[in-house]
């Protein structure tokens, strides 16, 4: 809201005071356009991170599964090496 109230206010200091009543309709609701598609663009970029994030905490607890596997493996082997 505050980045919409900004471009409205740009818009007013650089439009002469001529403009008409339907001239700054058609000129906020170009500015209301531009916030939109930027806003979609900034939702899809979040998405993609949030996807790439959960990707990486699937590896990730895969992989350390797969460590504490492994130690338990190595734990068991050094035990039965120690008994002899």
């Amino acid at each position: 809201m505050a980045e919409f109230r900004k471009l409205v206010a740009e818009q007013e200091n650089t439009a002469s005071s001529a403009m008409t009543p339907r001239q700054e309709v058609q000129t906020l609701r170009a500015a209301e356009r531009q916030l939109r598609k930027e806003h979609a663009r900034e939702v899809r970029e979040l998405r993609e991170s949030i996807n790439v994030l959960a990707q990486r905490v699937q590896f990730l607890t895969l992989e350390n599964q797969r460590l504490a596997e492994a130690t338990d493996q190595s734990n068991r082997v050094a035990r039965i090496q120690g008994r002899r």
